[in-house]
């Protein structure tokens, strides 16, 4: 099935190539090749029509199966006492530095 609307990237670095095809209301598809732009253009056609009958199949990728993070329970700190600070002396920084 040919679909409405139909976007293809072509990236190039170096010797590689990277496809990318987006279509609307699917999931992107996508695969590296090596190669230059010549080598790109000619595997377009024959990606577009893998990822048409990837569409076909299913336009969106199953939902992932991690589950969920259990939430962490609050780190209790300790706190200091009015009236009982630790004592700074004037010719010292209030905390060390590291550079």
């Amino acid at each position: 099935m040919s679909r409405e609307e139909l976007k293809v990237a072509i990236i190039i670095k170096d010797n590689r190539v990277f496809l990318g095809a987006l279509a609307t209301g699917c999931d992107p598809k996508m695969t590296t090749l090596q190669g230059n732009l010549q080598a790109a253009l000619e595997r377009v056609p024959s990606f577009v029509e893998e990822a048409n009958r990837e569409w076909d199949a299913s336009p969106h990728n199953p939902r992932s199966t991690i589950p969920e993070p259990v939430p962490v329970a609050p780190v209790r700190t300790a706190t200091v006492a009015a009236g009982k600070l630790a004592a700074v002396k004037p010719d010292q920084p209030a905390q060390q530095g590291f550079f």
